[in-house]
């Protein structure tokens, strides 16, 4: 036998009706159940729990712990309770639930959506995990996020979430500023053959299947001596000419590295927004992607190298 909270009620029922029978009259059970149930509870802690009466019945020592215990337990049950019910029925006004990975994307969503819905305010929460994220959306605990995918690694989305790509983007290469390479702007991947390389843990998303595979097609297999998921130490390790690190076309304090942008772009990723259907964001979906595009385009003209790119090569991939 294990207790179970029917035992704590069946405890608590007795204390507070004082007696067997008005205990099995609130229960609506007969009184030989209500003491043989009794017997087992007592038998399995070890002990009674009651002095039976002429009248009634009155705790033991050991039973004014044990209800004092199962008192307890039933509160914070009601709490745990009352707790969820709040959570998974919010008042329409409850803020939006935003998560993602760490993007540029993330942080256009959040101010699109201090345009679009002013009104409701945000909380965000940034995740490594694309698995994670997508488990958040299924469960409710985001109603809209930002997620990478890569070649080969397709997202699996739960059910009642739908998606839209805001972007295809390159993934250029960091190179540090002494490297026989640093001043050819544009290279191929082939020429990076002989480098070693640091990258960030293999995870869900594909990523470092996905550019092994692209370094692969070029003719080489891809030597990863470091691994670091922050991208500072990456960019550390790189700047000092130890390793060649990959490199998202926006983002910031790469000012020690060289950027190299690579020939035919073997390297991309989609970046995609994934909402909840029973969210109230479903409706305004289309105007959070105008502004998220508009806001990307702005970071684009802003950073010279992907400028460039982007009126050289930009029309190869894709803006939503």
């Amino acid at each position: 036998m294990r207790l179970d909270v029917r035992h704590l009620e069946l405890v608590l029922a007795i204390a507070e009706a004082g007696s067997l029978r008005r205990a099995a009259t609130r229960l609506h059970l007969s009184q030989p159940a209500v003491t043989a149930q009794l017997q087992r509870i007592e038998q399995h802690v070890g002990g009674a729990l009651f002095v039976r009466l002429r009248d009634g019945v009155t705790p033991t020592r050991a039973g004014t712990l044990f209800l004092r215990d199962a008192a307890r337990i039933r509160t914070d049950l009601a709490n745990l309770a009352h707790t969820v019910r709040g959570v998974l029925h919010e008042d329409a006004a409850a803020p939006i639930r935003v998560g993602g990975v760490p993007a540029q994307q993330f942080s256009l969503l959040l101010k699109a959506l201090s345009e679009v819905v002013p009104e409701r305010g945000t909380t965000s929460r940034t995740v490594r995990s694309t698995g994670t994220a997508t488990a958040m959306l299924a469960s409710g605990e985001f109603c809209v996020a930002v997620l990478p995918r890569f070649p080969g690694a397709p997202l699996d989305l739960p059910a009642g979430v739908m998606h839209r790509v805001l972007v295809t983007e390159p993934i250029f290469v960091g190179v540090s500023r002494d490297h026989r390479l640093a001043g050819a702007g544009r290279i191929a991947l082939r020429e990076l053959a002989d480098d070693e390389w640091v990258m960030p843990h293999p995870d869900d998303s594909g990523m470092n299947e996905y550019v092994a595979a692209a370094c692969r097609s070029s003719g080489f297999e891809q030597r990863v001596t470091h691994y670091a998921d922050e991208a500072q130490v990456a960019f550390s390790l790189t700047a000092t000419g130890e390793t060649v690190c990959v490199l998202y076309p926006l983002g910031s304090a790469r000012e020690k590295l060289a950027t190299l942008t690579l020939a035919g772009d073997p390297l991309f990723r989609d970046i995609v927004l994934a909402w909840r259907t029973d969210s109230p964001l479903a409706g305004v979906v289309d105007a959070l992607c105008a502004h998220i595009s508009e806001g990307y385009l702005a970071l684009v003209e802003a950073d010279g190298i992907y400028a460039d790119w982007w009126r050289g090569s930009g029309a190869r991939l894709s803006l939503s």
